[in-house]
C-alpha cells in the first residue's frame, strides 16, 4: 500500500536528480552572454556519487513548501511525471528549431505523458504535488541565478494550474495563453513574483525587493507588430475570448482575420461555460 511505501526525500530525489542535476556540478551547461538562457546535457554518474551530490545540494536548504524528508509513492510518480513532461517539451522545441509556439509544445508534452501518467492528469491532488515540485525547483533556480530554468519551471507550473482550473476543478472556461506566455519569457519582476506568491517561505523576499521596480512586460499577439513586447499595463485583452492580448486597437484589428477562427471557438466554449455557471 501507499502507506507502506513511504520513502525518504533523499531516496526519491536520487531518481529525480539523476535525470536533472540540481546544481552546476551535476550537468554540463552552456550559457549565453546574458547569463540567462541555460541548456543542459545530463551526465549519468555512479549511484554513490549521486547520493553524495544529493546530500550536498539539499542539506540545510529550504524545500520551499515541498516536504522532501518524507514522501509517498505518489510523490515519486509526480516527480517522474514532471520530469517526463519537461523533457518532451524541450525535445519538441529542439526538434523544430525553437519555431513551434510554446502552447503547442506544452500540448505535445501533455499528449506524450497522457497515457503513462493518466492518474496524475486526472487527479487534482497529484497535480498539486507535481506543481509543488516545479515550484520548489524553480524557486531554487532563481536563488542560484538560473533564470532560464526558472522560467521553464514557471511555464510548466502555470500550464498545470490552468489545466487544473479548466478540466479538473472546472472553475475556468479556457486556458489563459497570455498568462502562460508571460512567464515563459518573463521579466525578472514577473518571474520572481510568480514563485514568491506560491511558496510558503520567505526565501524570495530579498530577491523581490531587488526586482520589484522592473517593468512588467506583456505581448502583442499581432505578429506584424513592430513592438511585440510591450509594457503589460498598456496591453488589452480580446474582450470576446480573452485568449490574446494586443498593444492597441489597431493591432487587434490587423490581427482579426488570423485570430477570428480561434476566437470563435474560444468564445463558444466560454459562452457554454458561463451559461452552465449561471444555471448551477
Amino acid at each position: 500500500s501507499e502507506a507502506q511505501s513511504v520513502l525518504t526525500g533523499r531516496q526519491v530525489f536520487v531518481r529525480f536528480v539523476k535525470k536533472q542535476g540540481p546544481d552546476k556540478t551535476a550537468t554540463t551547461k552552456k550559457k549565453d552572454d546574458n547569463n540567462d538562457n541555460v541548456s543542459t546535457s545530463g551526465k549519468h554518474q555512479p549511484l554513490a556519487a549521486v547520493m553524495e551530490q544529493v546530500e550536498n545540494n539539499y542539506k540545510n536548504k529550504c524545500p520551499h513548501g515541498f516536504d522532501i524528508d518524507r514522501l509517498s509513492m505518489a510523490d515519486v510518480i509526480c516527480a517522474d511525471f514532471a520530469d517526463a513532461f519537461q523533457n518532451t517539451f524541450h525535445e519538441t522545441r529542439k526538434d523544430f528549431l525553437m519555431k513551434v509556439k510554446v502552447p503547442d509544445c506544452l500540448q505535445s508534452a501533455h499528449n506524450a505523458t497522457l497515457d503513462r501518467f493518466a492518474d496524475v492528469w486526472n487527479d487534482s491532488i497529484k497535480m498539486e504535488i507535481a506543481i509543488s515540485i516545479l515550484l520548489r525547483n524553480g524557486t531554487q533556480r532563481i536563488l542560484e541565478g538560473e533564470y532560464g530554468h526558472a522560467r521553464d519551471f514557471a511555464t510548466f507550473a502555470r500550464y498545470m494550474e490552468q489545466y487544473t482550473a479548466v478540466v479538473l476543478h472546472q472553475t475556468q472556461a479556457v486556458l489563459n495563453c497570455p498568462k502562460i506566455n508571460e512567464v515563459y519569457d518573463a521579466d525578472l519582476h514577473t518571474l520572481v513574483k510568480f514563485f514568491r506568491k506560491r511558496i510558503p517561505c520567505c526565501c524570495l523576499d530579498e530577491k523581490y525587493e531587488e526586482v520589484k521596480d522592473v517593468t512588467k512586460m506583456g505581448y502583442c499577439y499581432n505578429s506584424k507588430c513592430n513592438l511585440p513586447r510591450v509594457e503589460r499595463s498598456k496591453t488589452m485583452y480580446c474582450d470576446r475570448c480573452r485568449s490574446v492580448t494586443y498593444c492597441s486597437p489597431e493591432c487587434q484589428e490587423a490581427h482579426w482575420s488570423i485570430h477570428m477562427p480561434v476566437c470563435d471557438k474560444a468564445a463558444a466554449v466560454k459562452a457554454k461555460f458561463d451559461k452552465k455557471q449561471q444555471n448551477a
